[in-house]
Protein backbone atom coordinates (compact mmCIF):
# COMPACT_ATOMS: atom_id res chain seq x y z
CA UNK A 1 0.00 0.00 0.00
CA UNK A 2 2.85 2.64 0.96
CA UNK A 3 4.82 1.87 -2.61
CA UNK A 4 1.91 2.50 -4.28
CA UNK A 5 2.35 5.96 -3.48
CA UNK A 6 4.91 6.79 -6.08
CA UNK A 7 3.19 5.43 -8.98
CA UNK A 8 0.26 7.70 -7.66
CA UNK A 9 2.56 10.87 -7.65
CA UNK A 10 3.92 10.04 -10.68
CA UNK A 11 0.56 9.25 -12.64
CA UNK A 12 -0.73 12.65 -11.25
CA UNK A 13 2.55 14.56 -12.47
CA UNK A 14 2.34 13.09 -16.01
CA UNK A 15 -1.24 12.88 -16.58
CA UNK A 16 -1.05 17.05 -15.61
CA UNK A 17 1.76 17.43 -18.08
CA UNK A 18 -0.50 16.17 -21.07
CA UNK A 19 -3.31 18.01 -19.91
CA UNK A 20 -1.46 21.61 -20.01
CA UNK A 21 0.40 20.35 -23.28
CA UNK A 22 -3.58 19.68 -24.84
CA UNK A 23 -5.21 22.72 -23.35
CA UNK A 24 -5.95 24.87 -26.38
CA UNK A 25 -6.20 28.17 -24.65
CA UNK A 26 -7.95 31.28 -22.61
CA UNK A 27 -7.83 32.25 -19.16
CA UNK A 28 -10.38 33.58 -17.09
CA UNK A 29 -8.77 37.21 -17.64
CA UNK A 30 -8.14 36.56 -21.78
CA UNK A 31 -9.80 34.63 -23.94
CA UNK A 32 -7.35 35.31 -26.79
CA UNK A 33 -4.46 33.68 -25.58
CA UNK A 34 -2.50 29.97 -26.60
CA UNK A 35 -1.97 27.07 -25.32
CA UNK A 36 -1.58 26.49 -20.92
CA UNK A 37 -0.31 29.36 -19.16
CA UNK A 38 1.88 27.87 -16.24
CA UNK A 39 1.53 31.35 -14.34
CA UNK A 40 -1.86 32.47 -15.34
CA UNK A 41 -4.03 29.27 -15.58
CA UNK A 42 -5.12 27.41 -12.56
CA UNK A 43 -5.09 23.43 -12.68
CA UNK A 44 -9.30 23.87 -12.52
CA UNK A 45 -8.48 25.23 -16.22
CA UNK A 46 -7.76 22.21 -17.41
CA UNK A 47 -10.66 19.99 -15.73
CA UNK A 48 -13.10 22.76 -17.65
CA UNK A 49 -14.99 20.54 -20.48
CA UNK A 50 -15.21 23.88 -22.45
CA UNK A 51 -11.50 25.71 -22.78
CA UNK A 52 -11.81 30.07 -21.61
CA UNK A 53 -11.43 30.50 -24.95
CA UNK A 54 -14.20 28.39 -26.23
CA UNK A 55 -13.14 25.59 -27.75
CA UNK A 56 -13.43 21.82 -26.93
CA UNK A 57 -11.19 21.19 -24.09
CA UNK A 58 -12.13 17.31 -23.88
CA UNK A 59 -9.14 15.33 -23.70
CA UNK A 60 -7.30 17.90 -21.25
CA UNK A 61 -10.30 17.66 -18.82
CA UNK A 62 -10.47 14.06 -18.79
CA UNK A 63 -6.94 13.86 -18.13
CA UNK A 64 -7.45 16.01 -15.33
CA UNK A 65 -10.44 14.25 -13.60
CA UNK A 66 -8.52 11.08 -13.78
CA UNK A 67 -5.25 12.40 -12.26
CA UNK A 68 -7.38 13.97 -8.85
CA UNK A 69 -9.05 10.56 -8.84
CA UNK A 70 -6.05 8.54 -9.07
CA UNK A 71 -4.24 10.92 -6.80
CA UNK A 72 -6.92 10.76 -4.30
CA UNK A 73 -7.34 6.96 -4.21
CA UNK A 74 -3.63 6.50 -3.96
CA UNK A 75 -3.58 8.58 -0.92
CA UNK A 76 -6.35 6.68 0.79
CA UNK A 77 -4.99 2.97 0.09
CA UNK A 78 -1.41 5.19 1.60
CA UNK A 79 -3.18 6.12 4.77
CA UNK A 80 -4.90 3.06 5.41
CA UNK A 81 -1.17 1.50 5.99
CA UNK A 82 0.59 4.60 7.27
CA UNK A 83 -1.34 4.81 10.15
CA UNK A 84 -0.88 2.17 11.71
CA UNK A 85 2.37 3.53 12.69
CA UNK A 86 1.00 5.65 14.74
CA UNK A 87 -1.05 2.57 17.14
CA UNK A 88 1.80 1.95 19.83
CA UNK A 89 1.23 5.37 21.91
CA UNK A 90 -1.48 6.33 23.40
CA UNK A 91 -1.56 10.59 22.56
CA UNK A 92 -0.24 9.34 18.67
CA UNK A 93 -3.25 7.11 18.29
CA UNK A 94 -5.88 9.36 19.62
CA UNK A 95 -4.74 12.30 16.79
CA UNK A 96 -3.93 10.23 14.27
CA UNK A 97 -7.41 8.85 14.34
CA UNK A 98 -8.75 12.44 14.23
CA UNK A 99 -6.73 13.01 11.20
CA UNK A 100 -8.49 10.38 9.26
CA UNK A 101 -11.77 12.22 9.90
CA UNK A 102 -10.62 14.98 8.16
CA UNK A 103 -8.21 13.50 5.88
CA UNK A 104 -10.71 11.51 3.97
CA UNK A 105 -13.35 14.61 3.83
CA UNK A 106 -10.92 16.38 2.10
CA UNK A 107 -9.97 13.75 -0.22
CA UNK A 108 -13.66 13.21 -0.77
CA UNK A 109 -13.92 16.96 -1.71
CA UNK A 110 -10.83 16.55 -4.25
CA UNK A 111 -12.55 14.30 -5.84
CA UNK A 112 -16.18 16.56 -6.42
CA UNK A 113 -13.57 19.52 -7.42
CA UNK A 114 -12.86 17.42 -10.51
CA UNK A 115 -16.39 16.40 -11.00
CA UNK A 116 -17.85 20.18 -10.23
CA UNK A 117 -15.54 22.13 -12.72
CA UNK A 118 -14.78 26.08 -12.71
CA UNK A 119 -17.47 26.30 -15.65
CA UNK A 120 -20.16 28.70 -14.96
CA UNK A 121 -23.17 26.25 -14.39
CA UNK A 122 -21.02 24.24 -11.57
CA UNK A 123 -18.48 27.21 -10.52
CA UNK A 124 -19.98 27.67 -7.13
CA UNK A 125 -20.04 23.92 -6.06
CA UNK A 126 -16.14 23.67 -7.42
CA UNK A 127 -14.94 26.56 -5.44
CA UNK A 128 -17.17 25.27 -2.19
CA UNK A 129 -15.59 21.72 -2.51
CA UNK A 130 -12.08 23.55 -3.26
CA UNK A 131 -12.68 25.62 0.19
CA UNK A 132 -13.74 22.32 1.80
CA UNK A 133 -10.97 20.50 0.60
CA UNK A 134 -8.37 22.72 1.76
CA UNK A 135 -9.31 23.92 5.55
CA UNK A 136 -9.78 19.73 6.23
CA UNK A 137 -6.11 19.03 4.71
CA UNK A 138 -5.33 22.01 7.04
CA UNK A 139 -6.96 20.34 10.04
CA UNK A 140 -5.78 16.78 9.06
CA UNK A 141 -2.37 18.37 8.76
CA UNK A 142 -2.08 19.41 12.65
CA UNK A 143 -3.21 16.87 14.21
CA UNK A 144 -1.26 14.52 11.98
CA UNK A 145 1.61 16.67 13.33
CA UNK A 146 0.54 16.24 16.63
CA UNK A 147 0.66 12.35 15.99
CA UNK A 148 4.06 12.51 14.58
CA UNK A 149 5.36 14.88 17.80
CA UNK A 150 4.13 12.09 20.27
CA UNK A 151 5.47 9.40 18.39
CA UNK A 152 9.00 7.99 19.51
CA UNK A 153 9.59 6.18 16.60
CA UNK A 154 8.75 9.56 14.30
CA UNK A 155 11.94 10.83 12.80
CA UNK A 156 13.57 14.06 12.38
CA UNK A 157 12.51 14.62 8.52
CA UNK A 158 8.97 13.36 9.10
CA UNK A 159 8.68 16.09 12.08
CA UNK A 160 9.95 18.80 9.98
CA UNK A 161 8.06 17.84 6.42
CA UNK A 162 4.36 18.16 8.48
CA UNK A 163 5.02 20.94 10.25
CA UNK A 164 6.28 23.08 7.29
CA UNK A 165 3.27 21.70 5.01
CA UNK A 166 1.25 22.73 7.74
CA UNK A 167 2.59 26.41 7.66
CA UNK A 168 2.60 26.36 3.38
CA UNK A 169 -0.90 25.70 3.68
CA UNK A 170 -1.86 28.14 5.92
CA UNK A 171 -0.34 31.07 3.66
CA UNK A 172 -2.34 29.41 1.03
CA UNK A 173 -5.50 29.52 2.72
CA UNK A 174 -5.28 33.17 3.71
CA UNK A 175 -4.33 33.86 0.37
CA UNK A 176 -7.02 31.81 -1.24
CA UNK A 177 -9.48 33.90 1.03
CA UNK A 178 -7.79 37.20 1.23
CA UNK A 179 -5.75 37.39 -1.41
CA UNK A 180 -6.61 39.52 -4.73
CA UNK A 181 -9.63 38.45 -6.63
CA UNK A 182 -7.66 36.32 -9.64
CA UNK A 183 -10.75 38.17 -12.14
CA UNK A 184 -9.50 41.58 -11.32
CA UNK A 185 -6.84 41.85 -13.13
CA UNK A 186 -3.43 40.01 -14.64
CA UNK A 187 -1.48 40.93 -11.44
CA UNK A 188 -4.14 39.30 -9.12
CA UNK A 189 -4.61 36.27 -11.06
CA UNK A 190 -1.04 35.54 -11.00
CA UNK A 191 -0.58 35.87 -7.65
CA UNK A 192 -3.65 33.38 -7.24
CA UNK A 193 -2.43 31.05 -9.47
CA UNK A 194 1.37 30.92 -8.38
CA UNK A 195 0.02 30.32 -4.69
CA UNK A 196 -2.25 27.19 -6.11
CA UNK A 197 1.16 25.57 -7.96
CA UNK A 198 3.30 26.07 -4.66
CA UNK A 199 0.42 24.41 -3.15
CA UNK A 200 -0.17 21.27 -4.99
CA UNK A 201 3.35 20.52 -5.63
CA UNK A 202 3.69 21.08 -1.91
CA UNK A 203 1.08 18.29 -1.35
CA UNK A 204 3.05 16.10 -3.81
CA UNK A 205 6.71 16.85 -2.15
CA UNK A 206 4.74 16.08 1.15
CA UNK A 207 3.09 12.60 0.00
CA UNK A 208 6.69 11.83 -1.58
CA UNK A 209 8.66 12.39 1.66
CA UNK A 210 5.66 10.92 3.82
CA UNK A 211 5.99 7.65 1.83
CA UNK A 212 9.95 7.50 1.62
CA UNK A 213 10.38 8.14 5.17
CA UNK A 214 7.72 5.81 6.28
CA UNK A 215 9.52 2.78 4.09
CA UNK A 216 12.76 3.89 5.70
CA UNK A 217 11.35 2.95 9.27
CA UNK A 218 9.46 0.06 8.81
CA UNK A 219 11.41 -1.88 6.24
Amino acid sequence: MIKQSFVGIFLFFILNFIAMFLYPGGTIIDSTTEGYLFFYNFFSNLGEWTAQNGMDNFYSALLFNLSMLILALSYTLFYMSYYKFFLDEKRSKIFIKISIIFVMVSMTCFVLVSMFSAENATFQLHVFFVKIAFRSLMLYSIFQSLAIVYNPKSSNTMIFSNLLFTIILFFFILIMEFGPNPFKDNQSLFIQVISQKIIVFSILIYFYIQAREILKITE
